[in-house]
């Protein structure tokens, strides 16, 4: 069988998305998402360090969230980022990118360090054999400003929610200040970065944040209305009273 090549254009955006195989939860502990935080850094610029131990691994993933740098205890830098990461988010299953190429094949190098790593930690920790991501990620052009803004918010606001309140895609939102607060607080994915609460090193530069994603020209309160409105919108109908 042939194999099937994907390329990405330079400066090309897209949304990039992975599942795990049989829809196996991945992303159900701390320290798992933290792995993977750790992972996705260490993929883009080249490496881990060598005989990391898991509270090592734990504060290097808080220390990229809180917007430090890493030094060669953690990672061994080979080359310049891969891409540059718009958003991201966890999910239970899966996970999902925003994210630009700096290279060509910077996106197919990158996916490939990144699933291969985290595999090669998922299996050992869980005594499993097998891939760990079910077949080749999705990915899909981003080739409008209207795209790229749905794409964020899909990434950063509407994926989160999966997490606060399973179904709510079909039920509606139970309370969207609730809703709010959980995104807010949740660290594994790019929307408290949106928001300006953190600075994380995994994410792009403000200029290309903003060359990519109009939202992000938005001001915190701008910002802040704009997801509100969204996830009132989404709330669930109140019923009258009998």
């Amino acid at each position: 069988m042939s194999e099937r090549r994907i390329f990405f254009e330079k400066n090309h955006p897209a949304h990039i998305i992975s599942r795990a195989i049989e829809e196996r939860n991945i992303f159900e502990n701390k320290e798992d998402c933290c792995r993977f935080i750790f992972q996705i850094h260490a993929a883009n610029i080249g490496k881990p360090a060598f005989k990391l131990w898991k509270k090592d691994l734990i504060e290097a993933a808080q220390y990229l969230l809180g917007g430090q740098e890493l030094s060669s205890k953690f990672i061994i830098k080979e080359h310049d980022p891969l891409v540059s990461i718009l958003d991201f988010s966890l999910v239970i299953n899966h996970y999902h990118f925003y994210l630009v190429p700096n290279t060509k094949k910077g996106v197919p190098l990158f996916m490939m360090k990144l699933n291969v790593g985290f595999a090669k930690y998922f299996n050992l920790k869980y005594n499993r054999k097998g891939s760990l991501f079910g077949g080749r990620y999705k990915s899909i052009p981003v080739k409008t400003e209207f795209q790229s803004n749905g794409v964020s918010r899909y990434v950063g606001v509407i994926n989160p929610l999966d997490i606060y309140q399973p179904g709510w895609r079909e039920e509606g939102l139970r309370s969207w200040k609730g809703a709010f607060s959980f995104l807010e607080d949740y660290q594994f994915s790019s929307f408290p970065d949106k928001i300006g609460k953190r600075k994380s090193k995994i994410i792009a530069s403000k200029e290309i944040l903003e060359r990519y994603c109009s939202s992000n020209t938005l001001t915190k309160d701008e910002y802040y209305e704009f997801v509100q409105n969204f996830l009132k919108e989404r709330s669930k109908k109140s019923i009258p009273r009998v």
